[in-house]
C-alpha cells in the first residue's frame, strides 16, 4: 500500500514538472515572439524615419538646386538689342545680303527685322514659345509655322534652345569686336555678322507681336517664291 501511494505521488510530481516545463517553454516562446515583434516594429519605425529623412534631404537638394538656377536667371541678361547687323541668306539658289535688327526676351519673344532698302522693314520673323511667323510686310502676307512643322522639316528648335543660343554664341562673346555665324539646316544656309559694339541688353524691349489681321496667310513655299 504504502509502495502504491508511493509511486502515485512520484508520477504526480512528475507530471506536475513535466506541466510546469511546457509552460516555462511556451512563455519562453511567447517572450520570444514578443521580442521579435517589438524588433520588427522598432526596424519598420526606423525604416520610415530614414526614408522620411531621405526625401526630406532629397526635397532640401531639389529646392537647392532650383534656387541656383533662379539665382543664376537673375543674373542672366533677360533683355536684348541688336540695332544694326547683317544678314545673309540663300533663296532659291540666290544669295541675298541685307541690313537686320535683332530684339530678344527671355522666355519670351525673338524678333527678327529685315531692312534691306534704307532702313525700311520689309520681312520679320517672329519666335514665340508656341510658333515662328514669317512675315512679308512689303506684299501683305505671312507663313505660320509650329516648331512640331519645323522638325518635320529637319529644323529642331524651340523657344528655349533659342534662348540657349543667344546665351552661347552671342552673349558669350560680347567682347569680341564682331561676331560672324553660320547656320546650315534642313538645306538652307545663312550667316549672321554682328557688331558687338552696338548691343544693348537689360533695356526696354519692344516684343509687340506685328498685327497681321489684314495679312494673307501663305505657305512657306509661296512666301519663298514670291520674294
Amino acid at each position: 500500500m504504502k509502495r502504491n501511494i508511493y509511486i502515485l505521488t512520484l508520477f504526480v510530481v512528475c507530471v506536475i514538472a513535466a506541466t510546469g516545463c511546457a509552460n516555462k517553454k511556451k512563455i519562453a516562446r511567447q517572450q520570444e515572439a514578443e521580442l521579435r515583434r517589438q524588433q520588427d516594429s522598432i526596424a519598420l519605425v526606423q525604416a520610415r524615419q530614414e526614408a522620411l529623412a531621405r526625401a526630406e534631404a532629397e526635397a532640401l537638394e531639389r529646392q537647392r538646386i532650383q534656387d541656383s538656377i533662379d539665382a543664376a536667371r537673375k543674373t542672366m541678361v533677360q533683355t536684348m538689342y541688336i540695332p544694326r547687323m547683317t544678314v545673309t541668306a540663300v533663296v532659291q539658289g540666290q544669295q541675298i545680303t541685307t541690313p537686320a535688327s535683332l530684339r530678344w526676351q527671355r522666355g519670351t519673344a525673338m524678333s527678327l527685322s529685315i531692312q534691306p532698302m534704307a532702313g525700311i522693314e520689309m520681312f520679320r520673323i517672329e519666335a514665340n514659345g508656341d510658333n515662328v511667323t514669317i512675315i512679308d510686310k512689303l506684299n501683305r502676307r505671312y507663313t505660320r509655322l509650329t516648331y512640331n512643322d519645323l522638325a518635320e522639316m529637319g529644323v529642331e528648335m524651340s523657344l528655349e534652345e533659342l534662348d540657349s543660343w543667344i546665351d552661347n554664341h552671342i552673349l558669350a562673346h560680347r567682347d569680341e569686336p564682331q561676331l560672324t555665324m553660320q547656320v546650315s539646316r534642313a538645306g538652307m544656309s545663312g550667316s549672321a555678322v554682328i557688331y558687338t559694339n552696338t548691343i544693348q541688353t537689360d533695356g526696354n524691349v519692344n516684343m509687340r507681336p506685328t498685327n497681321i489681321e489684314t495679312y494673307r496667310q501663305v505657305s512657306l513655299q509661296q512666301l519663298i517664291s514670291g520674294i
